[in-house]
């Protein structure tokens, strides 16, 4: 279900008026197959968020794996550490593919961790 729903949003960013069912099938099925190849726990369009969840955090140490960075993601860890003063630890976990089990072509993800900020909302009462 969940892939139906992630194929139709893609499916409606990549077709045209011109594009057959199948050509749409085939590049509908690509994008779906990188985001599947690229490893990581989040979709690539949403990296920014869970990144910034973990830097809004408690004083608590967050980590999360994720695939390569988009150009958005790299943009938007700049103006966190601009406006927060947020560093993120990037760790670049390689994938052995001789190990069963693993896939071949799968390079490495990356491990980024962060110290939260401790962000609170002062609006919500304490009772």
């Amino acid at each position: 279900q969940w892939y139906q729903r992630r194929v139709a949003i893609t499916a409606g960013n990549t077709a045209t008026q011109q594009t057959l069912p199948e050509d749409l099938a085939l590049t509908t099925t690509h994008h779906l197959l990188d985001a599947v190849h690229a490893g990581g726990c989040v979709d690539s369009s949403h990296q920014y968020l869970v990144l910034l969840y973990m830097a809004l955090t408690q004083h608590h140490v967050s980590s999360v794996r994720l695939g390569p960075l988009t150009p958005y993601t790299i943009s938007f860890l700049r103006n966190l550490k601009l406006f927060f003063g947020i560093v993120f630890k990037i760790k670049i976990e390689k994938i052995n593919v001789d190990e069963p089990g693993n896939k071949k072509g799968l390079g490495s993800t990356l491990v980024m961790s962060c110290l939260g900020v401790g962000f609170e909302n002062m609006n919500r009462s304490m009772t």
